[in-house]
């Protein structure tokens, strides 16, 4: 018996990731990785900085290292499509080579920790959530397509996005 939802965790957070890698080299899988790639990337666009210099100081194997963020991050005021996205973007960034003896991460080995995190440890909230599907309607309201999405929506899931990230600087920061 397959898991589709598990199948389709591993297969966008690793189309993102692969994007991290070599952007533009594939297109994305569909509208979720559409989405997903857009929204991280919105995500990423204020918090960079805060964030690249804790990954910079990194020791941990990356697998390690968002295992334990993830971990954190229900306990840091649950988990919502923001905080989802902010987890995933992180992980992009780890997927880059970094100063000092940091090895990157591999898409498929990241993308099989937030699998775990997300469809098998969390896929109650993933599925009350409406899974993937809840997550590309959360970013594009009112049947808008593109890159255009409902701005209060939008608004207010990136700032739980932000908020997210300001957690994943502090936990880094702290370890």
């Amino acid at each position: 018996m397959t898991d589709r939802l598990a199948e389709e965790t591993s297969a966008l957070v690793e189309d993102y990731l692969r994007h991290c890698v070599n952007p533009g080299a594939e297109p994305p899988l569909g509208p979720a990785a559409q989405t997903l790639r857009r929204v991280a990337g919105e995500v990423l666009v204020g918090n960079l900085s805060s964030i690249e210099s804790c990954c910079d100081r990194l020791t941990a194997e990356p697998k390690d290292v968002l295992r334990n963020v993830a971990e954190q991050m229900p306990l840091e005021g649950g988990l919502n499509w923001g905080r989802v996205v902010a987890l995933i973007a992180f992980a992009g960034l780890l997927t880059e080579s970094r100063t000092g003896e940091h090895r990157p991460g591999t898409p498929k080995e990241l993308a099989e920790v937030l699998t775990q995190f997300l469809a098998v440890e969390h896929r109650e909230w993933l599925q009350r959530s409406g899974g993937w599907d809840g997550f590309y309607k959360s970013f594009n309201k009112n049947g808008i397509r593109g890159g255009q999405e409902s701005s209060a929506v939008s608004n207010a899931l990136m700032a739980a996005a932000g908020f997210g990230l300001a957690g994943l600087a502090f936990i880094l920061a702290v370890r």
